[in-house]
């Protein structure tokens, strides 16, 4: 064999080996954007399955209890898991079963939501609000009204705008029974509660000489940068306030420093429209303290 035949040969296969180094590093990038994208759509369905399964069961119960004449419950008895109590084998006798979420999805309002539907398949507040979180952080949020409505991702508190106009008498209509006026109608302002959680007394830490405090305990703010809130805390020691907050919340700043017998203040704003009422946690030189933020529409 002459020398450039195998100096061809060899370029050859040198151009090969190159190539095949190349394909293979293409064909590792691209599984491990197919991998990272297969989680995450994962992570995806089985919030969805498990907010569309619940709200499968909460439908179930308010029928029941309609059907029945009597009541019907969902009760969380942990993030991830929930009781349901109805007629399962169409005996006319409620049984209790329990059904947990799909793996990583859990419950992050507080406290643990208890839906009771009376024997007209409605339910003692006005609405309850509930959220619920993957592991990736994608949030939904479920809606019961006092109806017994269930409606997921949805603003069941506003009503369609509509307004009216000055109702005017004439023969046969009463002078006093005259309506007057143009306002948008939201059925928020029915609610002073959504069923959630109640406002607690102020939180004071514990421990010996301990006495630290987060005021208030309990407060609103308007969902989507709607509105936002101060909370203030005032320690008894010295040291680093940290906060912790589920992921919707934006609390500004996420830490300070604070001298002993003094207060710092902390803002809080809603990021995305995921609706509840969540547990922000103040970690005190002595104590953890809980902030019950509702987040409305």
């Amino acid at each position: 064999m002459n020398s450039n035949l195998r100096s061809r040969i060899n370029d050859a296969s040198g151009f090969t080996l190159v190539q095949t180094i190349i394909i293979l590093a293409v064909i590792a990038i691209v599984s491990a954007f197919a991998i990272v994208s297969f989680s995450s759509t994962k992570a995806t369905l089985r919030l969805q399955s498990s907010v569309r399964i619940l709200a499968g069961y909460l439908e179930k119960a308010r029928l029941d209890a309609i059907k029945r004449h009597g009541n019907s419950t969902v009760v969380f008895t942990s993030a991830s898991t929930y009781d349901v109590t109805m007629d399962f084998s169409g005996s006319g006798t409620a049984s209790t079963r329990t059904f947990p979420f799909e793996s990583d999805v859990a419950i992050i309002t507080t406290p643990l939501p208890t839906v009771n539907f009376n024997w007209r398949g409605r339910t003692s507040a006005c609405t309850l609000t509930f959220a619920v979180q993957n592991s990736r952080g994608e949030q939904s949020w479920v809606d019961v009204s006092d109806a017994g409505d269930v409606t997921v991702n949805s603003n069941v508190d506003v009503l369609p705008s509509a307004t009216y106009a000055t109702v005017t008498t004439n023969s046969g209509v009463d002078s006093t029974a005259v309506v007057s006026g143009s306002t948008v109608h939201n059925n928020t302002a029915d609610c002073t509660n959504d069923g959630s959680g109640e406002a607690g007394p102020p939180i004071s830490g514990g421990g010996a000489g301990c006495t630290d405090t987060a005021d208030p305990s309990a407060i609103s703010i308007r969902k989507n940068g709607g509105s936002s809130t101060q909370i203030t805390v005032t320690a008894t020691n010295t040291g680093t306030v940290n906060v912790s907050a589920p992921i919707n919340l934006r609390v500004t700043p996420t830490s300070q420093t604070v001298t002993g017998g003094g207060s710092v203040h902390f803002s809080i704003t809603s990021l995305n429209n995921t609706r509840g009422t969540f547990a922000v946690n103040f970690n005190s030189p002595c104590t953890t303290l809980t902030v019950l933020l509702t987040v409305t529409n």
